[in-house]
């Protein structure tokens, strides 16, 4: 990874850690700590979708060794599932440290990244498919419902839909840091996405529609739409993480890609 990508792996990493750390010391039991080794935010709730600690140092001292244990060992005492994130490049001692802190590997993700003036938002959106930020609690639990969705009726669903009813009657909506729209279908909540502001860019995250509206053009239309959104701000750096199928998509739409990212799992340690 030559200077100028490592830069903008670490400007993702940010962005993502500012989502991470949205919640904390606003919802009750959301905790962030922050170190200059890693950061940890824990949920309140049993979710590795929350719970997620990054790693900020491109390899693992001897010290930072026993502060990642330390780290496997918060969720794990608590029985609680967690993702550990890496932006950096996966090299043998990195992963066996892991391995031997407990920690699988779970997934492997493409960093993208794009200028948004060089961004195209129009797209055909479909027939009675209208996008709205969130406004109100109930908006916010449709969120949920609808994200949650991806994890079908496994536990890690329940917990989704748990926390956005947990956060949902905060006086957090119409922040100016994070966005949530929600897509809906003559009247019904379809699908979803999120930005996240930071000083140097804009996260999309969350994009996710109920499993009887795939393959409609939804997604797309609310991809497209977090794109104008995102123009309409600040920040010319517009991020996300891909999947290895999804990556095509973005790269059509013009993003390119930065780095991997490596998700790993203890889930294996509390079932």
């Amino acid at each position: 990874m030559n200077t100028a990508q490592g830069q903008t792996a670490r400007l993702i990493r940010d962005n993502f850690i500012a989502k991470a750390a949205y919640f904390a010391g606003r919802a009750e039991g959301y905790t962030l700590k922050q170190t200059s080794e890693y950061i940890r935010a824990d949920c309140g709730l049993p979710s590795d979708t929350f719970n997620v600690a990054v790693l900020l140092q491109p390899r693992l001292s001897a010290e930072n060794e026993a502060i990642l244990e330390e780290t496997v060992h918060y969720f794990t005492d608590k029985k609680y599932p967690m993702a550990l994130w890496s932006w950096e490049s996966k090299d043998s001692a990195t992963f066996e440290t892991l391995r031997q802190a407990g920690l699988k590997e779970a997934e492997t993700n493409i960093a993208m990244y794009a200028d948004l003036d060089v961004l195209d938002p129009v797209t055909n959106c479909p027939a009675e498919f209208r996008i709205k930020e969130i406004a109100s609690p109930a908006e916010a639990e449709q969120f949920g419902d609808v994200l949650a969705s991806l994890f079908g009726e496994s536990e890690e669903g329940a917990n989704v839909r748990a926390f956005y009813r947990k956060v949902s009657r905060l006086p957090l909506w119409g922040s100016s840091l994070m966005k949530l729209y929600i897509g809906s279908y003559r009247g019904r909540p379809v699908s979803t996405g999120t930005l996240v502001f930071t000083d140097d860019s804009v996260g999309i995250y969350d994009i996710a529609t109920l499993p009887d509206f795939r393959g409609q053009g939804f997604g797309s239309a609310m991809f497209r739409f977090l794109i104008g959104e995102a123009k309409k701000g600040k920040p010319r750096l517009c991020v996300l993480q891909a999947s290895p199928d999804g990556i095509g998509i973005y790269k059509r739409a013009g993003f390119e890609p930065a780095c991997e990212v490596t998700v790993y799992e203890n889930r294996h340690l509390v079932e």
